[in-house]
């Protein structure tokens, strides 16, 4: 959602109905019927997130406990920008350009911790480009319609139990006497790979009085087939179970599908200078139902159950504007549920819980034509568990301690 700091500052609960800044071109093209010449748009947002994990009992397929250490802070600070250009071309049509991330994942636990078979590193950028035309069809309703080229990579690290491997393929005594034991022979497997994927959005903007504006919108679901590489890294001793062509370095191929959402929302002028903004989220998230990884090699398909749930978000800002119209102040909560259904389906890759956040911001007049634009915002997240069987049996249990906070700075210019 951290698409403008404007929206930032009101827990993005005017998103669908925002003719503030260029954000329009990604939460509502329809929106751009509102804008008069030119609007360039141009925001960065710094994140600041912990996240810990708690063990509590994580053992291997034979019961054993995991050995290693909590991981540490999974997750540290990183800079996310974004830019948007609205151009009036007549009173009625208007062209759009957004350059954004709307999907990123990033964390990193230590490489010795108790969950190191289920993952290590990922990383997961979505680069979307968006040109988007808008008409205004009568003097109060307006339709918009854009077309999206998103550029999607990552990177997936994970240690391998060779010693639970070769117990579940050959005689206890033969992995015994290589050393073969579970948690005593780790290996690596790194996936990297990227695919470009299409899609599309389009919203409605309805003008009901001089008090009220109603906005929805539409994102499409992308589908992309990430194409790239795995690359293992095997101990010595474990060579032999790399001779029917398993655990090779190989091409690999992974089919994600990013979701569709619907956004609803309502703007309402209560009084000259206060303004209340109101919004609700469905996203598909029932789409991804597994993420599977196909190899070149005679590898077996990795397979990682999700089973994830659609989900709503629900949010509510207020917005004062100061009597010399030079500051105007803001602030908003947001609910955004979690996708993830139950333990045992959450990921060490992405330990989500549900989300409470709570915002403030302000806009500054700096000149006529251009204003600049703060916000902070606290995630407050849930305590969630995790109790998750990876592909060698290995069960991790425990729960993480997780809190975000944001900061964005943004700059519009009308010209």
């Amino acid at each position: 959602m951290e698409q403008s700091a404007v929206e930032l500052g009101r827990a993005f609960s005017g998103a669908p109905t925002n003719t503030a800044d260029g954000s329009m071109v990604f939460f509502n093209p329809a929106a751009m019927s509102q804008v008069r010449g030119k609007l360039i748009s141009s925001a960065g947002y710094i994140f600041v997130p912990y996240a810990t994990f708690h063990d509590n009992s994580s053992t291997n397929a034979l019961g054993t406990p995991l050995k290693g250490s909590d991981g540490g802070n999974l997750v540290g600070p990183s800079f996310v920008p974004n830019f948007y250009y609205v151009h009036e071309l007549t009173n009625r049509i208007a062209f759009g350009m957004g350059i954004n991330i709307p999907f990123a994942a990033l964390n990193s636990y230590h490489s010795d911790w108790k969950g190191r078979y289920q993952g290590i590193d990922s990383e997961i950028t979505a680069f979307n480009f968006n040109p988007s035309l808008s008409l205004k069809i009568t003097e109060k309703f307006s339709f918009g319609a854009g077309f999206n080229v998103q550029y999607l990579k990552s990177k997936l690290t994970n240690a391998i139990d060779f010693g639970s491997i070769c117990l579940s393929a050959a005689p206890p005594s033969l992995c015994a006497s290589q050393g073969l034991l579970p948690q005593e022979a780790d290996g690596h497997v790194s996936l990297k790979g990227d695919n470009v994927g299409f899609g599309y959005n389009f919203g409605v903007f309805y003008v009901l009085s001089p008090k009220i504006n109603l906005g929805a919108s539409y994102r499409s679901r992308v589908y992309h087939h990430i194409h790239g590489d795995a690359n293992f890294s095997v101990p010595d001793n474990a060579v032999m179970l790399t001779q029917k062509g398993s655990f090779i370095d190989t091409a690999s191929s992974t089919p994600v599908t990013l979701p569709d959402n619907v956004l609803f929302g309502i703007s309402y002028l209560i009084k000259p200078r206060w303004n209340v903004t109101a919004d609700a989220q469905w996203t598909h998230w029932s789409l991804i139902r597994e993420l599977r990884t196909d190899f070149q090699s005679n590898q077996m398909p990795d397979i990682q159950p999700m089973h994830w749930n659609d989900t709503w978000r629900y949010a509510l800002g207020i917005n004062y504007l100061t009597e010399n119209n030079k500051w105007m102040f803001r602030t908003g909560f947001t609910y955004d549920q979690t996708p993830i259904p139950n333990p045992q389906n959450r990921s060490a890759r992405l330990p989500d819980s549900n989300r409470y956040w709570l915002t403030a911001g302000f806009t500054y007049a700096l000149l006529k034509n251009i204003s600049i634009h703060g916000a902070y915002a606290h995630l407050f997240l849930d305590s969630p568990a995790i109790n998750r069987t990876g592909v060698t049996g290995d069960t991790l249990s425990g729960k993480y301690t997780e809190q975000v906070d944001i900061i964005g700075m943004q700059l519009d210019w009308r010209f």
